[in-house]
């Protein structure tokens, strides 16, 4: 059965789903064709006996007065403001996040501190005498604050979530992430709050669905179909191929049917590796080198629901070097609605790739060693924490390893893509990028209007200005 659109999007996260809403706006005949059972992608939120989780915490915040009015506008009243708060734990002390000086310093203990700041004269000290270039993430954290305080607070942390030693991280992921601070700077400002070189602070409230990030991604695509577009999960895309002055996609669901649509116009939120093997056309092998050498980190989540409150905020880094899990969110501190009974719904983060013990393991195996960590977390403070719900999702290919040189394999792949007549990148996993939703959304609907003539916003210069989009000015 043969289907003629203007525009197939693949891939039904948040930048498509942005895509299909814009041109839909314009009334255009566009399919969004999805490989999962539900749309959102990294932003969906998972149901559960009355439980809400979100696959991994999301807020949403954005300078973006257009992509602000949107999330409003189709949330209408269920949007709330929610209170933010997240820490980081290491070995059993909760510290500010962004971390501060002071905190940091006498949370660890004098004779720590004395021997941060003694790590952060020497690091300094060695760097004049060497005048070594400063090269990788490592570098320029020792730099700025000293070999122990990165042993404490990045190292670990770091590497949990990217699988990647930090020496093979570039140093600008830290100073866009870790802007306008040392060590002494940072104790300056803390001692003198009022400065008028203090760097940006971050946001104190934010915006949320009122039953999970996912139910903006729900309203989407009912938005798309309300407004004549297709949403077809369930639909893994195969193949595609030149058909007449456009092209020829087959997709094929579950049960190994398949179905076949034509469409002008591509637009792929999928890695670009994974988008040039399902072409039937002859690819240079310097563009599939380029795109076979962007990895991506898989992502798994436990969803498990306690009978104690643990913490009071969003949710928790955890830095403890003795633990696998790195993130973990309650999301009874996001909404009321998302939870019953006074219970916890839990997320508990892990990083991995394919080859990875923790990718094989069963869900079984790894609702018990989120629980295991879960109480180790707890120890001090709940003796009988029960599991009431538990599930788990699994992500492959969610976040993009930003390793040295990605930068330069992603250049390739762009450049070459015009080549490629009537398809574009959007969207993290399309274009690579380390975007939040508010940057998934600008992308879609840029390159929306670039195919209906208005070519006003380029989509990869969303999120290039090295700006973090929680910081708010002083």
């Amino acid at each position: 059965m043969k289907s003629q659109y203007d525009v197939v999007i693949i891939g039904a996260g948040p930048a498509g789903l942005s895509a299909a809403y814009e041109l839909t706006k314009s009334n255009k005949k566009v399919l969004v064709l999805e490989r999962a059972s539900h749309v959102g992608g990294l932003a969906k939120t998972v149901e559960s006996n009355g439980y809400y989780y979100d696959i991994g915490p999301h807020r949403f915040y954005t300078k973006n007065k257009e992509i602000h009015d949107l999330f409003i506008n189709i949330l209408g009243d269920d949007v709330i403001e929610v209170d933010r708060l997240t820490r980081i734990l290491y070995r059993g002390k909760y510290f500010n996040y962004p971390l501060t000086a002071l905190n940091a310093l006498f949370g660890l203990g004098i004779f720590e501190a004395v021997r941060i700041v003694t790590s952060y004269i020497v690091s300094r000290l060695k760097r004049i005498i060497s005048r070594k270039e400063i090269n990788n993430f490592e570098d320029w954290v020792i730099d700025n604050f000293g070999e122990r305080l990165y042993r404490i607070f990045f190292k670990n942390y770091t590497e949990k979530v990217w699988g990647i030693d930090c020496t093979k991280i570039g140093d600008d992921w830290a100073s866009t992430r870790i802007k306008g601070l040392n060590l002494i700077s940072a104790v300056r400002y803390s001692l003198f709050p009022n400065s008028p070189k203090r760097p940006k602070s971050l946001i104190d409230k934010f915006l949320y669905p009122t039953k999970g990030a996912g139910m903006l991604w729900d309203k989407f695509e009912e938005a798309v179909i309300n407004q004549e577009g297709q949403v077809e999960k369930n639909r893994e895309v195969i193949k595609i191929s030149n058909h007449k002055k456009g092209y020829k996609i087959i997709a094929r669901d579950r049960d190994n049917k398949e179905f076949e649509y034509c469409c002008e116009q591509i637009f792929f939120s999928i890695p670009p590796k994974h988008f040039f093997n399902m072409l039937d056309s002859e690819i240079p092998e310097s563009i599939l080198n380029a795109a076979n050498s962007l990895r991506h980190r898989n992502h798994i989540s436990v969803h498990i629901t306690v009978n104690h409150k643990l913490f009071p905020d969003n949710w928790i880094y955890v830095h403890s070097p003795d633990l696998q899990l790195a993130r973990v969110s309650d999301f009874s501190n996001f909404s009321k609605h998302m939870t019953k009974d006074g219970h916890s719904p839990l997320s508990v983060e892990y990083f991995c790739y394919d080859e990875d013990t923790l990718w094989k393991s069963s869900n079984d195996e790894l609702i018990q060693l989120a629980f295991d960590e879960v109480r180790q977390l707890a120890e001090n403070s709940v003796s009988n924490l029960e599991i009431l719900d538990a599930s788990v999702t699994r992500s492959k290919n969610a976040y993009p390893v930003i390793e040295k040189g990605f930068q330069e394999h992603i250049d390739t792949v762009r450049d070459w893509l015009p080549s490629l007549e009537n398809i574009s990148a959007i969207g993290r996993a399309g274009m690579f990028k380390y975007n939040s939703q508010d940057h998934d959304m600008a992308t879609g609907i840029y390159a929306a209007r670039i195919y209906l003539g208005d070519d006003k916003n380029d989509p990869w210069l969303v999120n290039t200005d090295g700006e973090y989009a929680e910081e708010i000015s002083e």
